[in-house]
Formats: C-alpha cells, sequence, structure tokens
C-alpha cells in the first residue's frame, strides 16, 4: 500500500510539473509575439508609444526599426526582415512597388504631414532670385511633390501634359531662374545653410528640429486626392493578420489624434478622417 502510495505520488508530481511547464510555454514561447515596424524617424516613435505600451499588456512586443533612408524599408519588408512599415505615403508607395515589384499592400491610413518650403536666409519665397538654389527630394515621389509645390508657390509653371507626379523636363517655365538641387530627402535639413531654400518633408523638419509654423517660408496646404496620405505596409499574403489590423485601428485613435495635436501642434492631420 505505501509503494502504491509512494508511485501515486510521484505520478501526480510529474503530472503538474508537466501542467506548469505547459502554461510557461503558452505564455513565453508559441504565444509570444514579436511585430517589427519599420519607421523612418525617431519623431515617429512617440506617435507608436502608446500602441506598443497597449499590445506589451497582452505578451506582444512591437519593436520599431528605424531607417536612415526612404529606399530602404519596403525592401526590407518584402523580404521578411520586418512586419509592417509605417513611414511613406499612397504615391511614394505606388512607385517604389512599380518600380521593384514589391508584393506588399496598404492596410491602413495614418496622417497627412505637409511638404513645406524653408529657408536659412530669406522669410518669404517672393525673395527668390535669379540663381538660388532650391532643394528638392531626388526620390521620384517626394520629388514630384516638391515640383508642384514649387508651381503653388508661383516659382515654376509646369507643362500641360504634366501628370499628378511631375518631374523636372515637366517644368514648362521658372517665372523665377532658381536652380534645382536634387538630394535624398533626408539630407536637405543639413543642406539647407548652403541653399538658398529647400522643400523638405515635414517628418525630417520635425526630427531635425525645425518648427514648421514658425520656420517655413510657404506651406502645403491643398490635397486633391490620397496621394500624400501616409499608411501602414505588410506584405500582400498578411494584409488580413488579425493582429495587424489591430494595430491599425490602435493607431486610427483619438488617443493619436491627441498626440497629433499636442505633440506636433496640428501639424500632421489624421488621414483616416479625411
Amino acid at each position: 500500500m505505501k509503494k502504491f502510495r509512494k508511485s501515486a505520488a510521484i505520478l501526480i508530481l510529474v503530472l503538474l510539473i508537466g501542467t506548469l511547464a505547459g502554461c510557461g510555454k503558452a505564455e513565453s514561447g508559441e504565444e509570444a509575439k514579436v511585430i517589427k515596424v519599420g519607421l523612418t524617424g525617431t519623431i515617429y516613435e512617440d506617435i507608436w508609444a502608446p500602441i506598443v505600451e497597449e499590445f506589451a499588456e497582452e505578451g506582444i512586443t512591437i519593436e520599431l526599426v528605424q531607417f536612415s533612408d526612404f529606399s530602404l524599408p519596403n525592401q526590407a519588408l518584402d523580404s521578411g526582415d520586418i512586419d509592417l512599415n509605417a513611414f511613406q505615403h499612397h504615391a511614394y508607395f505606388n512607385s517604389d512597388v512599380e518600380s521593384n515589384g514589391y508584393d506588399i499592400t496598404p492596410i491602413g491610413d495614418t496622417f497627412v504631414i505637409a511638404m513645406n518650403i524653408y529657408s536659412d536666409r530669406i522669410s518669404d519665397v517672393s525673395e527668390l532670385k535669379d540663381g538660388d538654389k532650391v532643394g528638392i527630394p531626388n526620390d521620384a515621389s517626394n520629388g514630384g511633390r516638391a515640383i508642384k509645390l514649387l508651381e503653388s508657390a508661383g516659382l515654376i509653371t509646369l507643362k500641360e501634359s504634366a501628370g499628378s507626379n511631375p518631374e523636372i523636363s515637366d517644368i514648362e517655365n521658372y517665372n523665377v531662374k532658381i536652380e534645382l538641387v536634387e538630394a535624398n530627402a533626408a539630407d536637405l535639413c543639413t543642406l539647407l545653410p548652403d541653399l538658398s531654400a529647400a522643400v523638405i518633408n515635414g517628418n525630417y523638419a520635425l526630427d531635425y528640429g525645425i518648427d514648421p509654423q514658425e520656420d517655413a517660408i510657404f506651406f502645403e496646404n491643398d490635397y486633391e486626392d490620397d496621394s500624400y496620405f501616409c499608411l501602414i505596409a505588410a506584405r500582400s499574403d498578411e494584409a488580413d493578420n488579425e493582429i495587424y489590423q489591430r494595430i491599425v485601428e490602435a493607431f486610427q485613435s483619438e488617443t493619436t489624434k491627441e498626440i497629433f495635436k499636442d505633440e506636433f501642434k496640428g501639424f500632421f492631420v489624421p488621414a483616416w478622417e479625411e
């Protein structure tokens, strides 16, 4: 009888250990998830912080991965190095996917952030004169957006045949004979002291410490479509992933809108409400 009781006790102990081990695996093993999200600017981390915290409470780690160049996050997403990215607008996305054949897709809009004209030398675009150098991004979609902004500012006139994403060759007339200097979008802030003016993406301006409301000499404020609405992208075969969709919902929230208003002076506009 004692031998039986001892054997039974050992069996119960083994079963208990097995059960506890199984629970541990469920909580920190198979169920543990890491979602890598590609960004291009540390300012975005403030926007993502509440989302990271929210998902951490249920054991999902959202890892924010910074890229220094616009050309990298889509490549990293397509290759599987990251799971989502949130750095680009639709015009850039469409151009990059068409050029590189990436199998990725937008799963939700995030915000609109203006691309303005900045200068360390003048306070108004009317002060630009012949021979002045003006910097613009050298990638296709942001370059086209910058060229359209220069037309809005009255500095150039585009050909009637110019499409929604014009190139320098689409300029019909320089109303002020400025010299356009193409450079990586991320570098234009550092080049600004050597230029008369530059067209700079808002995220880089903010990241560099430029106040878009105080320092811009001309503002972008006209959006005909969703071309410049920023987005969250995923690989196409994972577009319906439940966690990814919940991340989009968490981004498109009142909390995010409050961050836009309080930390970024309303410079970011919720694209999902436009």
